[in-house]
């Protein structure tokens, strides 16, 4: 595993000491989220823009096909 320094203010790392937080944890978690929303946000950029208006009916017909083939809640 790949070793990365993290500058922290005084005070955070000291709370953190303090709460015997897992720091490495909560970093890789936090990355990862962050890496994976820029991923979704460029996906979304490249995405052609939409002409004219949809339907709520279209809308809710497109969400249930997302759904079905990417899973979540129904």
């Amino acid at each position: 595993m790949a070793r990365l320094n993290v500058y922290v203010p005084d005070e955070l790392a000291d709370r953190a000491r303090s709460a015997e937080v897992n720091v490495s944890a909560i970093v890789q978690t936090a990355l990862t989220e962050e890496l994976d929303r820029r991923a979704t946000n460029t996906w979304l950029d490249a995405l052609p823009p939409l002409r004219g208006r949809r339907s709520h009916e279209a809308a809710i017909t497109a969400l249930d096909e997302a759904r079905d083939e990417f899973g979540g809640p129904q």
